[in-house]
């Protein structure tokens, strides 16, 4: 098993195999990542040994189980949790795709536009920490809404060019700082498509919630050059308010924001008003709600093919 291979990653692809929902995959790593937080890692690669010790450490825990249950997973599979015989060789081959909506991929391609155009600015070329990556998107997101709105206002609250366009990510306060989990959420389902790449620097760590002791260092990966290759050009060249407002926004962020620390930045968004006087896991950003659809539109595979269903 190749070494690249990460927590996450194997988890997801667990998931996958099972033929669990949407929801019921997210329900099935939270409850993994409860019983083997990062903190917990002494891994510095993801091979076999690290497989063997989820088989035989966390896959066998009662509350995995309970949940496999509950879930309407057959019995025998079931069995081959509870006898540690899980067959990674069929999960890995089984799992090598990932589907997008047309409108999903939208929102993702500017996210790996804004990984990338950091990247290109900083120090190290990528983005150094989970931490900066929720700092980067919650800033561009401050920035559409300072700006008046494109159309007719259809909210109770006024939030600028926030409204029609911008990232579709809901922000909370957290210990950290602003936070989204459907960003981390998003941010894992790239990395299990090898759209990004993740590092684990061991010994490290950020304010961020997920990174106790342990900073991941985020990169496009080799699908995600390929897609960056065929749409950056095509993006650049629309004109639409849509997308001229939010890549203007990414840019102006990755520009004022490219060469700060994580101190730098913490310090910077802890200086926003919003942030600094809202209460614990209180709204910061209610991302503008959109509905994907049904049928997907591009295939992404596991080892980096691209191509158009």
């Amino acid at each position: 098993m190749s070494g690249r291979e990460t927590h996450q990653k194997a988890v997801t692809r667990v998931g996958q195999w099972l033929d669990l929902t949407g929801e019921q995959r997210r329900e099935f790593i939270d409850l993994v990542h409860q019983s083997f937080g990062a903190e917990e890692m002494d891994f510095s690669n993801y091979d076999e040994r690290y497989l063997n010790f989820l088989e035989e450490n966390i896959f066998t825990d009662d509350e995995i189980i309970d949940y496999l249950h509950q879930a309407g997973i057959e019995p025998e599979t079931v069995e081959l949790f509870e006898t540690q015989n899980i067959p990674f060789d069929e999960v890995y081959k089984s799992w090598n795709e990932i589907r997008y909506s047309i409108n999903e991929i939208l929102d993702l391609t500017m996210l790996l536009k804004l990984i990338h155009e950091y990247s290109e600015q900083s120090e190290d070329n990528l983005v150094n920490s989970r931490f900066k990556l929720q700092k980067l998107v919650y800033l561009v997101n401050r920035e559409l809404v300072e700006q008046d709105r494109i159309g007719q206002d259809t909210r109770p609250v006024d939030h600028g060019k926030l409204e029609a366009t911008g990232f579709r990510y809901t922000y909370r306060k957290r210990e950290s700082g602003p936070f989204s989990r459907n960003l981390q959420e998003d941010k894992h389902r790239l990395y299990a498509s090898n759209l990004v790449d993740e590092e684990l620097v061991e010994g490290d760590s950020t304010p961020e919630v997920n990174e106790n002791r342990a900073r991941f260092e985020i990169s496009l990966g080799g699908s995600g050059e390929v897609l960056m290759d065929r749409f950056a050009g095509i993006l650049q060249n629309l004109s639409t308010d849509v997308l001229s407002e939010w890549e203007a926004a990414i840019t102006a962020v990755v520009n004022r924001c490219g060469s700060m620390s994580i101190e730098e930045l913490q310090d910077h968004v802890d200086s926003i008003d919003d942030v600094n006087e809202a209460d614990e896991r209180g709204v910061l950003i209610r991302g503008r709600q959109v509905e994907y659809d049904s049928e997907p539109w591009l295939e992404v595979s596991a080892e980096g093919g691209v191509s158009y269903v």
